[in-house]
């Protein structure tokens, strides 16, 4: 009975972490990450800029930005169309410009791009929340 037990346990497990996500919730966690990178690097740019961090740390975030943009476009495209990918590759598109300009040691541009991606996605609002009188 014990090994009966731990057998539908392990098979409903199997069964509910096999349900995919939909297309919609694909394309809003995408949208989601695409904004928070494209904060991510036109802040890390202002910094960049202002010379508040190295130049060897601001590259190392602009690579993993861009790797991890390549990885959600392939995801987002891949189960729910290059619409849900759109956010992530040109918030991309505007770190390639960023890495570009870190290579040449651009600061004014890689603020410019950093800022551009930003205007890409921009945050989503959060509703105001009512303060108790």
């Amino acid at each position: 009975m014990r090994l009966l037990c731990v057998s539908v346990t392990v098979a409903l497990a199997a069964i509910g972490g096999g349900c995919s996500k939909s297309p919609a919730t694909i394309a809003k966690e995408t949208r989601q990450a695409a904004a928070s990178w494209a904060a991510t690097l036109s802040a890390g740019a202002e910094w960049w800029g202002s010379s508040e961090v190295s130049t060897s740390y601001f590259q190392t975030l602009v690579d993993q930005a861009r790797t991890s943009l390549q990885k959600e476009e392939q995801t987002a495209r891949k189960s729910a169309g290059d619409a849900a990918a759109a956010p992530v590759k040109a918030v991309a598109s505007h770190a390639a410009a960023i890495a570009d300009a870190v290579k040449r040691g651009d600061r004014t541009a890689a603020i410019l791009a950093g800022h551009a991606a930003a205007l890409e996605v921009p945050a989503e609002k959060t509703p105001a929340v009512a303060r108790p009188e």
